[in-house]
């Protein structure tokens, strides 16, 4: 066991200028060791090869504990209230073969819809919120914007009514700060009503519109198998926080870099093409997703230039890796041409993301309604005054207020 560094990855000091603390854990090794806040006592893999043969290595690595000898995840589930562990119990703390068999299933709902057919739906979201802010001189687009456009999108997607859409926002809105044990127990309350809700409108007649991914996911089955209606809960619980958090943070904190470097923006509204690139720079500089779930030593093994017994708990730091020097040239400054640029904020291997094209559909939409709309847009009041959350895993800020006609 390594000693156990003091890194400060959760406050709001730390989001608002990150690579400093990810140079000295880069510096360190390519893995470190910290507790974190609920998680406890973790491996970091910090650089970008490091955190890749982490994420691929399914034999070494597991995701579910179970697999590597441990019993206290399911010792905790069993403790929880039922409505509330099965929403644990998804894909992503899976591996194969069940890992395979739900992501199959959910694979097959998906390639239903392509989003090329999305995109003019997520544009009129797009321009239906800023439609609101038409005619102000300020707003604050994280509750006026970046919020709304992927909670809209993922509800329309999923097929969940549209009167509903504003409770899943008021249901979901006490995980913002899942650093605090506090903040995630007083959660609990709107995680069970929206478990609730989901079971009763994934069911026939349920309310979901027949063209969502709910109802496909109802229909869909593989070699005769279909989602049980807890895996169905869980599944779309699932995909709406992915769909939802993730991308609400990624546009917020991409347009907030974007309008934080003045020559990058210009350069954006000069030439349109480097959209791709830019929504790329973004996932990598912003990092929206901080960290992977963890994984789990399947065996004794020196990995790393470190000894790891069967049990011990890792998990890939994708901030660092973003930026490893080793990887990215000038891994600090933000540069929408970058090419290439082999990012990791989607993961890699069995886990990786699978909205990962709804992402960039939702960001550059985003990015090219607001500039096309607002092109004088500019951040209200000094950088340094922009507020982040105290997070872990997730960077997040707790606003985003500018000036629409600067």
């Amino acid at each position: 066991m390594g000693e156990t560094r003091d890194y400060d990855i959760v406050s709001p000091g730390f989001h608002a200028d990150p690579f400093p603390t990810l140079d000295r854990m880069r510096a360190e090794g390519s893995v470190v060791h910290l507790r974190l806040p609920i998680v406890g006592r973790t491996w970091l893999a910090v650089t970008h090869d490091a955190c890749t043969t982490l994420l691929k290595d399914h034999h070494i690595f597991a995701r579910d504990p179970a697999n590597a000898g441990s019993r206290t995840q399911a010792r905790i589930l069993k403790c929880l209230p039922r409505t509330l562990s099965l929403l644990a119990q998804n894909m992503l703390g899976y591996d194969d073969p069940e890992h395979r068999r739900l992501r199959g299933l959910v694979d097959q709902a998906f390639q239903r819809r392509t989003i090329e057919a999305m995109r003019p739906m997520i544009v009129d979201v797009a321009d239906r919120l800023l439609n609101r802010l038409q005619g102000r001189t300020e707003a604050d687009l994280m509750a006026e914007f970046c919020r709304d456009l992927p909670l809209s999108v993922i509800c329309a997607m999923l097929g969940l009514p549209e009167r509903d859409h504003d409770r899943f926002k008021r249901w979901l809105d006490g995980l913002k700060d899942t650093a605090n044990i506090g903040a995630v127990i007083r959660a609990v309350p709107g995680l069970i009503r929206v478990v609730r809700y989901l079971r009763r409108v994934s069911r026939p007649a349920g309310g979901a519109l027949p063209e969502g991914l709910i109802a496909a996911l109802r229909d869909v089955a593989t070699d005769g198998q279909t989602l049980r209606e807890d895996e169905l809960v869980s599944m779309i619980f699932l995909l709406f926080g992915a769909g939802q958090e993730t991308t609400t943070h990624l546009i917020a904190g991409g347009l907030f870099t974007l309008l934080s470097h003045e020559d990058q923006r210009r350069r954006l509204q000069d030439d349109p093409n480097l959209m791709a690139s830019c929504v790329e720079e973004c996932l990598r500089h912003v990092s929206p997703v901080q960290m992977t779930k963890p994984r789990f030593a399947t065996q004794d093994v020196f990995w790393q230039g470190r000894q790891f017994r069967r049990g011990d708990m890792l998990a890939g730091f994708l901030a660092a890796a973003n930026a490893d020097p080793a990887k990215f040239v000038d891994p600090h400054q933000f540069n929408i041409a970058r090419n290439p640029n082999p990012h990791l904020s989607f993961g890699t291997g069995a886990h990786f993301c699978l909205g990962f094209q709804l992402a960039r559909a939702e960001i550059s939409i985003a990015f090219e309604r607001i500039l096309s709309r607002f092109p004088r847009i500019a951040l209200a009041g000094e950088q340094r005054a922009i507020a982040w959350r105290r997070r872990l895993g997730i960077r997040a800020l707790v606003r985003l207020p500018v000036l629409l006609n600067a």
